[in-house]
């Protein structure tokens, strides 16, 4: 698989932090202390911890220090969300090559799962805007040739106690800035040493200040830095004063440089302040700004120019939370409530179209939604093509905390509908990629919303699909107050026998963890109901879930009969969906397997592999071979055997799996070809 380097590039130009440098080199070079070495840059906000950092990974990769390459997961708060870190967890499995069918559902598992993949690697592991020492530890490997780098705003002296290094950045001191200055500006900052102090001291020693302040010098070449240095000091029509000490000159400096923006820039500016989310793109820029393309990218041209706007490498674009700040209280004074409303409820709709049109990608048309087919009408899917739902789960999996934030900033506005239509969309993502936990906070505010709107269908329906996130996060009585005791009354009042047949589908897959005996009555209610709304996507699906019921019910015969109808019908469908479709062979070629029909269950697997191979779907695709090689161990047909044994052991190492050892044993077990 491909080696993993997910932590961005720093800055072009990045001088000075000798000392820090240095620490980090004894830190890279530190002895073993029976695990990963752990590091902590603490300082303040915009004192440049995020971009030392990324200068450190940089020299790392170049010196080769970390064969197995490097994550990266940030933490840091857009309007209050935080990346939860058994999501985050998931995200850094999903990067080392496991596949999301692998990766397990606890927090607790998927820690275990990663000191397991990472105990013979050499990993670097970054962790930005961490709050508290809990959200490091989960991350740390039990491999010497390991490390981990955390920023924080806080020394997190938990960690220190328990062994890592910390180091505080201050900000740049006069002669530092001033090098920085001259690295950035050039030459010219040797004639004004005295208006260079000042600037440095006007910039409180902070990178994003200084680099706000460079930018217009570059941008023109004859000013002088003292006429800088005045207009930062005559200003006084900026935003309100930040609160920190030392951070008004600073709040000056950023005037200073909007001063300078024209028209169109300048609004772009503001209203990103206003921005819920960390990054966005310049189709959403355009959506907040009502403005063609050709407009909304020379203004963020413009901002870029000035050193107020950042764009990485995949062209996504960004404001240091410093600037975000300064450009909302910008916003405030200068933009009137109509506008700034209106601001975010064009990019809130803007991004719910896409959302809505990647949920469609991803899970098909044919799904049943309380989401409003009007939401996509007169727009064109941004995800068409022969891989849409590899593109639409990827846009989902990007957005998604933005995309959360978004959700929670409408409705705190008030805007309910909205709200509940995000969470509906976001579904896609969590259940296919085993988001658990952000998905309980999405379902939570998009229900409450829902309940606000006076909508019972989608509270219902949210109450109910977060079940299933309840029960894999090991917490089938909260799974039980939503679907049994919210979802279900809810429901039953709407007058949507769909909404209630797939409400009455959850009950089974939640009476299967906790009741057995009793899933499949609720799914035989299921299917009826959805027979009577002629849902044929519906009632094949749960026939296959019924099946199994029926099946582990020691009903063996009607198991059996229901398994083959569920697999004709999900063939049959109108949309395609071959991983179900492989899924129901296998399990039919199972319980023929079981009933002592050898011959018949091996069709049915040769089948699925068939289906599932051609559709890329790995994990049951190994699943399939997995019973075709038990049925040819009990057969004595080792050719077969080892035909199925050598096809899986690719597929657990395409899936990262952890069974690779397991399966070894079972090759040694196999005598030789002759």
């Amino acid at each position: 698989m491909m080696v993993p380097h997910e932590v961005p590039l720093g800055p072009r130009v990045f001088v000075n932090r000798q000392a820090d440098f240095e620490w980090m080199a004894g830190f890279w070079s530190g002895s073993d202390r029976g695990g990963a070495r752990v590091g902590v840059c603490a300082g303040l906000p915009g004192v440049g911890k995020t971009a030392f950092v990324r200068r450190c990974v940089e020299q790392a990769r170049a010196a080769s220090a970390f064969a197995d390459g490097d994550l990266c997961v940030e933490f840091g708060p857009m309007q209050g969300e935080r990346m939860s870190v058994s999501d985050a967890l998931g995200a850094c499995l999903l990067a080392l090559g496991v596949s999301k069918d692998a990766i397990p559902a606890s927090l607790a598992e998927r820690a275990n799962r990663l000191r397991s993949l990472t105990a013979r690697k050499s990993v670097l592991i970054v962790l930005e805007d961490v709050s508290d020492a809990a959200q490091v530890r989960p991350f740390l490997p039990i491999s010497a040739a390991s490390a981990v780098l955390v920023t924080s705003n806080s020394q997190l002296s938990e960690l220190v106690l328990d062994g890592a290094e910390a180091r505080r950045l201050a900000p740049l001191d006069g002669a530092a800035g001033a090098h920085m200055l001259a690295e950035l500006v050039g030459a010219r900052v040797q004639d004004e040493p005295a208006a260079v102090a000042e600037l440095v001291r006007q910039c409180a020693g902070l990178p994003v200040a200084l680099r706000v302040a460079a930018a217009k010098l570059v941008a023109r070449p004859n000013l002088r830095i003292e006429s800088v240095v005045a207009a930062i000091n005559a200003d006084d029509s900026g935003p309100a004063p930040f609160t920190a000490a030392g951070w008004e000159a600073v709040s000056a400096v950023f005037s200073e440089a909007y001063a300078e923006l024209d028209e169109d820039a300048a609004r772009l500016y503001r209203l990103l302040g206003l921005f819920p989310g960390r990054d966005l793109t310049a189709d959403t820029a355009a959506a907040l700004v009502a403005r063609d393309a050709v407009t909304t990218g020379n203004a963020i041209g413009t901002l870029i120019e000035s050193g107020l706007l950042v764009e990485d490498s995949a062209q996504r674009l960004s404001l240091h939370a410093l600037l975000r700040r300064h450009a909302a209280q910008l916003s405030e004074r200068v933009d009137s409530e109509r506008i700034r409303e209106g601001a975010l409820r064009a990019v809130f709709h803007h991004l719910l179209v896409r959302a809505a049109f990647a949920d469609q990608a991803a899970l098909g048309t044919k799904r049943f939604r309380c989401t409003p087919a009007t939401v996509t009408h007169g727009y064109r899917s941004p995800f068409e093509g022969s891989d849409e739902r590899r593109l639409g789960l990827d846009w989902l999996d990007a957005e998604r905390m933005n995309l959360l934030a978004v959700q929670r900033a409408a409705a705190a506005q008030g805007w309910h509908e909205w709200a509940w239509q995000f969470a509906e969309a976001l579904s896609a993502v969590y259940v296919t990629r085993r988001y658990y936990v952000d998905w309980t906070v999405s379902s939570e505010i998009g229900a409450a919303s829902a309940h606000a709107a006076g909508d019972r269908r989608a509270e219902a329906r949210l109450r109910s699909f977060v079940s299933r996130a309840w029960i894999e996060l090991g917490n089938p009585d909260r799974a039980r107050a939503e679907l049994l005791i919210q979802a279900l009354p809810l429901a039953e009042t709407s007058g949507d026998n769909r909404l209630l047949a797939s409400v009455w589908e959850f009950i089974g897959r939640y009476r299967d963890a906790t009741e057995p005996d009793r899933a499949a009555a609720a799914y035989e209610r299921s299917i009826a109901l959805f027979g009577g709304e002629n849902d044929s996507r519906g009632i094949a699906f749960v026939s296959y879930f019924l099946a199994q019921a029926q099946w582990r019910a020691g009903d063996l015969d009607q198991g059996e009969h229901t398994m083959r109808t569920a697999s004709d019908l999900i063939r049959a469908l109108p949309e395609p969906d071959p991983r179900m479709a492989g899924r129901s062979l296998t399990e039919l070629g199972r319980m023929l397997d079981e009933r002592g029909e050898s011959d018949r269950a091996r069709v049915m697997y040769c089948d699925a592999i068939d289906v599932l191979a051609t559709s890329g779907d790995a994990f049951y695709e190994a699943a399939a071979h997995e019973r075709l090689f038990h049925l040819a161990e009990r057969t004595g047909d080792q050719d077969a055997m080892r035909v199925s044994l050598t096809r899986m052991l690719r597929l657990h190492r395409e899936l990262g799996s952890d069974r690779l050892d397991e399966l070894a044993t079972w090759q040694d077990r196999l005598t030789p070809p002759r």
